[in-house]
């Protein structure tokens, strides 16, 4: 199935409808949202480095953050810890707490640094002026599913709310199961004890 943009989505949404009165946007913004807290796949981490200026123990994260993978301090990474063990005193870091779309590091920096963040970034809206997203074009069947499944709620069709619900678990194992063997590159994950 190929679905390269919003156009083609919307055009699938009606042929399998068979309806003309589908609020398309909203049903897709809907789908979008439950996206936003449960889809992560390797096409969706980025990679960036964000300037943290001397004093200042903390900083937002990127709007499209959804889930960190790594935060690293000149190459070294830092540790997750308990917001109640950070202390904001001056010196050195290797700790850090995320507190809403902010990161508070454990020590106030005595000079800038730059902070580099890998995480799982959400999933791009479908508009009008960016038509298209990795998911839509990678897994353009958990986007027609998730879809469906919303238009089912809308139509109160529990029979089709079922049906899709199931074809769109399947899609998402699909696009788990990519995520998982693409993660790895087919290695096998080994353990190392440092002594």
């Amino acid at each position: 199935m190929a679905l390269a943009n919003i156009l083609e989505l919307k055009a699938a949404l009606a042929d399998y409808t068979t309806r003309s009165d589908l609020p398309l946007n909203t049903l897709i913004a809907l789908t979008e949202a439950k996206f936003a807290s449960t889809i992560k796949h390797r096409l969706a981490e980025r990679y960036t480095e964000i300037p943290v200026a001397k004093d200042v123990a903390s900083f937002p994260l990127p709007v499209d953050f959804q889930e960190g993978r790594s935060l690293k301090l000149n190459h070294r990474p830092l540790t997750l810890a308990s917001i109640d063990s950070l202390n904001a005193e001056p010196g050195d870091t290797d700790r850090y707490a995320i507190v809403g779309n902010t990161v508070r590091l454990q020590s106030r920096p005595a000079a800038d640094i730059t902070v580099g963040l890998t995480y799982y970034a959400r999933v791009p809206a479908l508009t009008e002026a960016a038509p298209t997203n990795w998911l839509l074009s990678t897994f353009p069947d958990v986007y027609l599913y998730g879809v469906l499944l919303e238009y089912a709620i809308w139509a109160q069709d529990q029979d089709k709310q079922a049906a899709y619900g199931t074809l769109l678990a399947a899609a998402l194992g699909n696009l788990n199961t990519d995520h998982a063997r693409g993660s790895f590159s087919g290695s096998t994950l080994q353990t190392r004890r440092f002594t």
